[in-house]
């Protein structure tokens, strides 16, 4: 064995003994919120397991090795299971009491599929370098859907929280966006990987099962990523602190007195500057004109009005068009003006608002009051 394979076991060997340190110390630290740190610690097993089963397939050969491991063990198809259980990570570990339920366990059919399909295949002596590389493409296809459909997960509450609703699932928008960025490095680099094996192909014998291998860069990438994570966890807790967010906001930063002035304030602001009739009022817009914070505006709005940020001000919205609608002087003034008079950007968003708060559509209002 040359010294960088040496060093290149070792390092990996490491990493693999790192995920499984990492994964035993999440779920004993797991407090209210169980489900985020029992998937990532199955992440965790499953990349020790994947990256020790890649090192004895390299490297039997230089330490005059014969493991004779069951065919079920060359079948788990640990690959697979990268992408949903990320993806449920960002739910649970984002979403406030979501529930595990029964459909959540179809995000594993792919595995499951692969692995009964691989098992079969090579039992019958059908397990070829075409199947091998067609699991591979099947797996980086899936790996992607899911990695697209994160990117959509994190957009879409972005957006939410631009717009001033503060959903539950903000405990920290860009721990999303980088936990996505970091899976999707590792699908650019099994991409490579499958190049690198499609390029280089030799054939080892374990038993009765043929294994196609390279000297595979895959234990590295995983490694690296188990090393990462077990530096921030033990620097800052900042894993373990993410897996724990129960709650849609932390402790007020303002006195009950405080809140109740600033509560006062920012209604006598609507009501006298008419603010909402700005089409492209935000959160942090009424919180600048406020000298106040995002956060904390919209922890005010939540706790104490009882609306998101868009119902709050479509409430006073709303309110101002009844009285246009209702105005006999108005009669000519069209619906759609009068949507966009009061701050609505679209006619139909003025109309679902409308009814939401009045129960009736804005030409059965108007027809009423006449």
């Amino acid at each position: 064995m040359e010294l960088g394979e040496l060093i290149f076991m070792i390092f990996c060997t490491i990493g693999a003994f790192n995920a499984l340190f990492l994964s035993i110390y999440i779920w004993f630290q797991r407090n209210k919120n169980t489900i985020p740190n029992l998937l990532l610690s199955i992440f965790l097993v499953f990349t020790a397991f994947r990256v020790i089963r890649l090192l004895l397939t390299d490297f039997q050969d230089n330490f005059d090795l014969d493991f004779n491991l069951p065919l079920f063990y060359y079948s788990i198809s640990v690959s697979s299971l990268v992408g949903p259980l990320m993806y449920l990570y960002l739910r649970f570990v984002s979403i406030k009491n979501l529930k595990f339920k029964a459909l959540d366990l179809l995000h594993f059919l792919p595995f499951l599929f692969i692995f009964l399909a691989q098992y079969y295949l090579a039992s019958n002596g059908r397990y070829n370098f075409t199947v091998y590389i067609g699991k591979h493409l099947l797996v980086l296809i899936q790996f992607l859907i899911y990695i697209l459909v994160s990117f959509r997960f994190y957009k879409k509450n972005q957006q939410r929280v631009k717009e001033g609703e503060s959903p539950k699932e903000v405990a920290n928008i860009l721990i999303f966006r980088n936990i996505t960025i970091i899976f999707s490095i590792l699908w650019v680099l099994d991409v490579i990987d499958v190049i690198l094996i499609i390029n280089s192909v030799q054939v080892y014998s374990f038993s009765y099962l043929n294994i196609f291998y390279s000297h595979s860069p895959e234990p590295f990438f995983y490694s690296v990523l188990t090393y990462f994570m077990l530096f921030i966890e033990l620097k800052s807790g900042k894993i373990t602190r993410l897996n724990s967010y129960t709650s849609k906001y932390g402790k007020s930063a303002l006195s009950i007195e405080e809140s109740l002035k600033l509560k006062d304030l920012m209604i006598s602001y609507m009501l006298d500057k008419r603010i909402y009739k700005d089409s492209n009022l935000t959160l942090n817009i009424l919180a600048k004109h406020l000298n106040s914070t995002p956060h904390i505006l919209s922890q005010l709005i939540n706790e104490q009005l009882k609306y998101n940020f868009n119902d709050f001000i479509n409430s006073y919205r709303v309110e101002e068009a009844k009285l246009m609608l209702s105005d006999k002087g108005k009669n000519n003034f069209t619906i759609a003006s009068i949507a966009y008079d009061c701050g609505f950007n679209t006619l139909s968003a003025f109309n679902t608002a409308f009814k939401k708060f009045t129960g009736l559509t804005p030409s059965q209002f108007r027809a009423r009051e006449r």
